[in-house]
């Protein structure tokens, strides 16, 4: 009995060493992403009703100068990740953007390498009227 259960320790050990000799797997990753940029607070608000669409870019500059963080909303992805390089996104606080950068997708923090400008942001209320099909 005592034999089977120092077998058992030593079996126990070696799998431990062997999970500490291999790196965890990372999880980050490099991608494209298409969003827009916004506070963190109305973003993670709206995401946590469903809503993955831009915010008021008004409201969202007002927010980040009093210290909110800036955040890609991520319509594809469903979700809203924290620029870890804050001053990529400043003069876009907003847009509709493209991003290549690395996501962490366990803090949710995206660093982007690359930003473009896609469209400029407009508030619900001042976009255009879709027009209604013929009938």
């Amino acid at each position: 009995m005592k034999a089977k259960a120092l077998i058992l320790l030593n079996g126990m050990a070696l799998f431990n060493l062997t999970l500490l000799a291999y790196p965890q797997t990372s999880a980050k990753q490099t991608e494209l992403l298409r969003g827009w940029l916004s506070d963190e607070q109305c973003a993670k608000g709206r995401a946590e009703s469903g809503t993955f669409t831009s915010t008021n870019p008004e409201c969202a500059k007002r927010c980040v100068s009093q210290g909110r963080k800036i955040v890609l909303v991520d319509p594809q992805g469903r979700r809203v990740l924290v620029l870890a390089n804050q001053d990529i996104g400043k003069s876009h606080i907003g847009d509709y953007v493209e991003i290549t950068g690395e996501v962490d997708s366990r803090q949710m923090t995206l660093h982007a390498d690359s930003l473009k400008f896609l469209e400029k942001g407009v508030t619900m209320c001042d976009a255009p009227a879709k027009k209604s099909a013929a009938k």
